[in-house]
């Protein structure tokens, strides 16, 4: 179903030319040490006066930067799902949840040989789309190069590379037995807008739950198997977990080189912990951690603690942060 085929349009001179500039090494550089620079002075604020002020900025930034579901792109969706998925009465809405490096979409209609209700979840992306990422990229390796770690994340050429990773990831991440949504397919929407549409799965992101021992397991064990097959998430968060009825799937990876497996493995794990210990115990976490990670799997994440707590969507009081640092001190 759907098309698997996408041809990049010709973009017009004047998005060249701004999509030339933008990427500039040079530029991309100095945007990015002054954009890094503001994110450290938030986050020294927050930690010596007790504001929120590395909060507000990123959601200014993400605010600013969004792209939006506009009249055009709906017109857009609603021919591909008519034509290519057999719907009728369309109905399209925001998925809800932070995003701003894609348009998440619910697509709900009926179909119109069995006159069954179906949905579906879509992604839009574009250059726009890559170039965030790939600026967020340079970020997050200038953090990995002070660190002194061996991991790099990868960026993408545009916007068909960055939705055709994403389609090779979860069907990766299915065929590896990880709960993923099913892709349907990928099409071009015009100008250099892509549409991903995949399986949508009725269930709530785990940021919207109490987490049990079950779901832990869970966790852990997509984690595990995820590094055994050499897919790395890259953005652990609550948010790109979903529970459905009693079993948890995975949403989205960013683009890791590989040639650092371990660091990445290390990195994936030390995000999830930080991610957990806002709802979990520190203790309970690594009780229920040891089953599948070894000691040294989790020396390897205590090393990255630092990287995983300057990610933007986490907020850890110090309390947390020194318990899950004393849990994992105690690994051989």
């Amino acid at each position: 179903m759907g098309d698997r085929t996408v041809h990049r349009e010709r973009a017009d001179p004047v998005r060249r030319v701004v999509s030339a500039i933008l990427n500039n090494f040079i530029v991309e550089a100095v945007l990015v040490g002054l954009l890094g620079l503001l994110y450290l002075c938030a986050n020294a604020a927050d930690r010596l006066l007790g504001t929120r002020l590395r909060r507000a900025y990123v959601g200014y930034m993400q605010s600013f930067s969004r792209d939006r579901l506009n009249f055009l792109r709906k017109a857009r969706i609603r021919r591909v799902f008519k034509e290519n998925y057999g719907l009728k009465k369309i109905k399209i809405r925001l998925a809800g949840g932070s995003y701003w490096l894609s348009i998440p979409c619910v697509i709900k209609g009926i179909d119109k040989k069995t006159r069954e209700e179906k949905k579906y979840l879509a992604k839009v992306v574009n250059e726009r789309s890559a170039l965030k990422h790939n600026y967020m990229t340079l970020m997050r390796n200038m953090g990995v190069l002070a660190g002194g770690v061996d991991l790099r994340f990868d960026g993408y050429h545009c916007g068909l590379e960055m939705g055709e990773y994403e389609q090779h990831c979860l069907e990766r991440l299915r065929g590896s037995g990880v709960n993923a949504p099913e892709v349907y397919g990928f099409h071009m929407l015009g100008e250099d807008d892509y549409m991903l549409v995949m399986e949508f799965i009725e269930g709530k992101p785990l940021s919207q739950i109490n987490i049990d021992g079950t779901i832990l397991d869970q966790l852990f064990r997509i984690l595990k198997t995820m590094g055994e097959h050499g897919i790395f998430h890259g953005d652990v968060k609550l948010d790109n977990f979903i529970l459905s009825g009693d079993r948890v799937y995975v949403f989205d990876c960013l683009k890791i080189d590989r040639s650092g497996a371990d660091a990445a493995m290390a990195f994936d794990l030390a995000c999830l912990l930080c991610a957990l210990v806002e709802k979990v115990p520190a203790g309970v976490l690594m009780a229920r951690a040891r089953p599948y990670f070894s000691d040294r799997e989790l020396k390897r994440a205590e090393r990255m603690l630092d990287m995983a707590l300057y990610k933007s969507d986490l907020e850890l009081s110090e309390g947390r942060i020194k318990a899950l640092r004393e849990s994992l001190g105690f690994m051989a």
